[in-house]
Order: C-alpha cells, then sequence, then structure tokens
C-alpha cells in the first residue's frame, strides 16, 4: 500500500510465504467415533455494494443420542442471529430458553441453521465475540456453533468440516486431521478463537515441545486480518517466529505442538495494545497491533510474550488468575534477557519501579490487589525461597516446566486446580518447596520490606543507571534469577531491531 515501509527483513525459508490457502495441524488422535458432528459449507456475500462479502455459514450440527439433544445458542452470536432453524427432517425447530430442543430421529438428533457472520464481526465488533476486517472475519467458536448438550456427556467430542470457497480459509486453534478439525475434552464456549474468509495467513515452524517424538516438529499458523500497518507483512510474521523462539528458549521447546495466533490491526495507534490467550481444545493467541507501530515498537513487547508464557500452563480454576498472571508478569522479562532482548539491570528496574504495586496483593493473602503485581510480587519470593533451599540449583522455571511435563502434552489445554499446579511444580522440585511458599503467602497477610529486599540482592536505581552490587547476601541468587544458572547455557535469539 502506499506509504507502507520497505520490507526491513527476509524471511528465512522455514517461514511459509503469505498464503489464502487453508492451514491447519495434524496430531495423533484417537479413533474414537465422535459425539457429534459439525458440517459447516461457507460462502462470501454481503448485501450491501459499500461492505465487503464476508462469510455466510450453513452448519449442520449431528448427535447421536437416544434422547432429546438440547443445542445452546451464545446469545451474542448464534441465538441472536440464526436464520431459517431446522431439524434433520427439514422441520422449523423454534429457540426455547436460549436453546433449540431436538429429539432424534434414528438414533440422530440434527439441528441445522444459517448464520451470516460477516453481520455478526461488524455489528458487535468485539474480540470476545466476532470482529470483522475486509473480507475476513474473528470469531470466538460459540459465536457460529452452537454447544450440543447430551445427557451423562460433559463436553461431546466434535469433529468439524468446514468447506469454503477457492479463494478463503478457515483456521483454528484446534488440532486437525483429514481435514477435519477435531474438539476434544472442552465445550464450544471453552473453544478460543476461528478465522473465516480472506485474510492473510503464514505457517512457521519452532522447536517442538519437550518430549516430543523425533523428526516431529510444532507450528504457529499466523493470520492477519485487514489494516494499514506501517510494518511490513513479513516483519510481523517474523516478530512472531522470534518471540516464539525466545518461548522455547525459556520453556526448554516450545509450549504447544501446534498454535493460531491472530494480528488484529489497531488503527492510529502505536505498539502492542490488548493480548489474550484462550487454550479449550487448543491454543490460541490474539493480539492487537498499533497501525503505526514500528520494528522497536514490536521488538519491546511484553504483550506477546506474556501470552506464550501463559500459553504453557493450563487454566487454573477458582480464584487463581493471580497465579496465572502472575507467573506470565514475572516470566516475560526473564525470558526476553535470557534470550538477550533486555539487560539484566533493566529487568531489575522494572521490578523495582513497578512490584510496589503488588504489596496490597500480598497484604491480602493474595486475595485482592493487582493479580499481575500481586502475583509477580510472589514469584519473586517464591523463586527467592527455591534457590535458597537448593542452594541456587532450582527455581521457578524448574517448577513450570515440571508441572508441563509432569502433565503430559495437553496440559497448556487442560483445566487444573491450583492444588494440582503446586503438587506437581513439587514433584518436579523434589520437594514440598512450592507448597511451603504457599501456606507462607497465600490466606495470610505479609507485609514485605522491598527496600530491604533490594538491598540483600544487591540491586539499586541511582537515577539513569542500575547499580548491581556483587557483595550484597543475595547477589548469587540475584544473578541466576535473571541469568540462570551456570552451566545452563541460554538461548539467544536475534532482536528483530536495534
Amino acid at each position: 500500500m502506499p506509504g507502507r515501509r520497505a520490507h526491513l527483513l527476509a524471511i528465512p525459508a522455514l517461514v511459509a510465504a503469505l498464503t489464502l490457502s487453508a492451514i491447519g495441524t495434524s496430531e495423533a488422535q484417537d479413533d474414537t467415533a465422535p459425539d457429534c458432528t459439525a458440517q459447516v459449507d461457507v460462502e462470501m456475500s454481503s448485501g450491501r455494494e459499500d461492505v465487503p462479502a464476508g462469510p455466510v455459514l450453513a452448519v449442520a450440527v449431528a448427535c447421536r443420542s437416544a434422547g432429546t439433544v438440547r443445542f445452546f445458542g451464545d446469545g451474542a452470536g448464534t441465538a441472536a442471529l440464526m436464520k431459517d432453524v431446522r431439524d434433520g427432517a427439514d422441520q422449523a425447530v423454534t429457540r426455547d430458553g436460549g436453546a433449540w430442543q431436538v429429539p432424534p430421529r434414528e438414533g440422530v438428533a440434527e439441528l441445522r441453521y444459517r448464520l451470516d457472520l460477516g453481520i455478526i464481526g461488524r455489528a458487535i465488533s468485539s474480540v470476545g465475540v466476532a470482529v470483522a476486517r475486509g473480507g475476513g472475519v474473528l470469531a470466538i467458536a460459540s459465536a457460529w456453533l452452537v454447544e450440543p448438550q447430551l445427557a451423562g456427556v460433559a463436553a461431546p467430542s466434535i469433529d468439524i468440516t468446514v468447506k469454503t470457497p477457492a479463494d478463503t480459509i478457515f483456521l483454528a486453534g484446534l488440532p486437525q486431521r483429514d481435514g477435519v478439525w477435531r474438539l476434544r475434552g472442552t465445550t464450544v464456549r471453552a473453544v478460543g478463537y476461528t478465522l473465516f474468509g480472506r485474510l492473510q495467513t503464514a505457517r512457521v515452524i519452532v522447536p517442538p515441545p519437550a518430549g516430543t517424538p523425533a523428526g516431529e516438529e510444532a507450528v504457529i499458523d499466523v493470520a492477519i486480518l485487514d489494516g494499514d500497518i506501517a510494518v511490513s507483512r513479513q516483519d510481523l510474521v517474523e516478530w512472531v517466529r522470534r518471540t516464539a523462539l525466545v518461548a522455547a528458549g525459556y520453556w526448554q521447546g516450545f509450549t504447544n505442538r501446534s498454535m493460531l495466533v491472530v494480528l488484529l490491526p489497531s488503527a492510529e495507534r502505536r505498539g502492542v495494545g490488548y493480548g489474550r490467550i484462550v487454550s479449550g481444545g487448543g491454543a490460541t493467541v490474539l493480539v492487537q497491533v498499533g497501525e503505526r507501530s514500528s520494528l522497536a515498537d514490536l521488538q519491546n513487547d511484553w504483550v506477546l510474550p506474556h501470552a506464550l508464557v501463559r500459553s504453557g500452563m493450563p487454566f487454573l480454576l477458582g480464584d487463581a488468575a493471580w497465579f496465572m498472571e502472575g507467573a506470565a508478569t514475572y516470566v516475560e522479562p526473564i525470558m526476553r534477557a535470557r534470550a538477550g532482548w533486555k539487560a539484566e539491570a533493566e529487568v531489575w528496574r522494572e521490578w523495582i519501579e513497578k512490584l510496589p504495586r503488588g504489596l496490597p496483593a500480598l497484604d491480602s493473602g493474595m486475595a485482592g490487589g493487582s493479580a499481575y503485581w500481586g502475583g509477580a510480587l510472589f514469584f519473586l519470593l517464591a523463586d527467592i525461597e527455591l534457590r535458597r533451599a537448593t542452594s541456587g540449583a532450582k527455581g521457578i522455571e524448574d517448577c513450570l516446566r515440571g508441572a508441563r511435563r509432569i502433565g503430559g502434552p495437553g496440559t497448556p489445554t487442560e483445566r487444573w486446580t491450583l492444588d494440582m499446579y503446586v503438587e506437581r511444580c513439587d514433584r518436579a522440585l523434589g520437594a514440598p518447596l512450592m507448597a511451603g511458599v504457599m501456606a507462607r503467602y497465600v490466606g495470610t497477610a505479609r507485609q514485605v520490606d522491598l527496600e530491604a529486599l533490594w538491598r540483600d540482592l544487591g540491586v539499586r536505581v541511582d537515577g539513569a543507571t542500575v547499580a548491581l552490587d556483587d557483595t550484597a547476601p543475595l547477589a548469587a541468587i540475584r544473578k541466576v534469577i535473571v541469568n540462570g544458572p551456570p552451566g545452563q547455557a541460554s538461548v539467544k535469539v536475534p532482536p528483530l531491531a536495534n
């Protein structure tokens, strides 16, 4: 487009060229017949000449059942705007209390309907439901797919087949095999982002998670919605790739075998704004990128690295947001520093300036205050205690990596209790160390003297500089917190911009 900056980086060979073909991930799956199937036929249409053609879906969901199936619709999407709703015998079905009740015929209950996803995306224009840009639509799965509720089945398995015109795509975070997208182990409402229509995509290859069979790889599908972004599309893809390599260095392999990353341009803004990860059924990440962003803005971003820390953890049930967000807030600058993207002194400057925001959370026993900075302060204190107890040999990275390893490859898409996470963390550490930290700070008000802590660690902000004192009592621990234990070489990733 006119005024767009020249490409500053060449995409390495491992990055696929931008394409409009549908792409998905093949993963090992069991061959058990699904509870339900969903057939989605897509056409591109618009009722107005001044509006780009958007995806219109014809959906048929069929479930094996001996009794009536209740198909639930999201009130912001499917339930409100579904048209021509019929059963498998082509009889009209009326919504009753947010759902459609369909009795089986010959052991199968089927619901068919049409949905103009382009209209939903333009009318609602919310990243929590659907957003339309040009001929492409980003939508949470529940915005277009009904939730089948079967007696005795908590989360019905669904095989989804999507047929698109030649010049359009469908993408999801769900695993795919033989042209079928497979939803297993979670409900439709917990599934993350999907994409329909005309938009640019690319695939990048990254180191697979630890324990992946030799010869197999991990892939990230990157989708970019329409927008006049100052940097090139290739630069955006390269930014995602390098940030994923930074995360892979910390996690000792990428967090997931497959992931969908969606970049949503934000008009008249600079830098990276809102980010969100939804991992139900498969990892999806949404990041809003200001159209005026430079390469330096992308390089200095914390939003995508934060999401990629979260992507290695399961969703924790109950009042555990502080643990998930705190872990990501704490690890993100460490992860970038170990990759060579941030100086050690700058990590400590950030913590000295911002961790005081977490003191009210500690004072409430982690029941209030900032989930982000309160959680990050908890993790700093936990990291110090773990390293003290193990003479510096183990820290928070061993807890996070170990919990993921013990949980297995599906960990990032699962739901655990906080107690489950702590137990697996301690199993990896070889002693109930994290349980001890939890007992000390969670549920009990604690006051922390941060000034004394900084002195013991040997770190002090002096105007424009950060002074590091290697004679301080906890100086040895301070060094390994950011740089990692001696003898464990960090994976360096070339920066996107200097």
